[in-house]
């Protein structure tokens, strides 16, 4: 069974891996990891639509990629010094400061919408709203940013 959503799901776990953590090899490094979750709780799997069972491997993997991101950014130490910032604005603080003009449900949406990679339904089920309500906010966030950054 277990061979069997490996061949069926690889591919699509690692794209969302990767989508998480931006990084190929630490993408498959989640996919390893949550084919060893799967491997404990494999008799869940057995009486599963494959649509259901699509559904759980791509849940497992990107919580297995976001603890790695995680646990990634809580080691990662600061740099003694900061690095001299010119007298332009970086663009990397321009959306900083825009990302500050936003309410906390539009912070929300874009972040686990573009940095993180969820679609808009995955989205809507982790915030509790409706997937209409994920693509307004996205918008609304989108026309915020775009005039912030101008």
């Amino acid at each position: 069974m277990l061979e069997k959503l490996y061949r069926m799901y690889r591919g699509i776990m690692l794209q969302r891996a990767l989508g998480v953590l931006g990084d190929h090899a630490l993408a498959e490094d989640a996919v390893h990891e949550a084919f060893i979750r799967i491997e404990r709780h494999i008799n869940r799997f057995e009486n599963m639509k494959p649509d259901e069972c699509q559904y759980l491997c791509l849940t497992i993997v990107k919580n297995a990629a976001l603890n790695m991101l995680r646990d990634r950014r809580d080691t990662e130490a600061l740099p003694e010094t900061m690095p001299a910032i010119s007298n332009d604005i970086t663009l990397g603080l321009d959306i900083n400061a825009a990302m500050e003009l936003l309410e906390e449900g539009q912070r929300q949406v874009v972040l686990l919408r573009l940095r993180y990679g969820f679609d808009t339904f995955e989205t809507a089920r982790l915030l509790g709203i409706k997937a209409g309500t994920v693509r307004s906010r996205l918008n609304r966030a989108r026309i915020i940013l775009c005039k912030a950054l101008k």
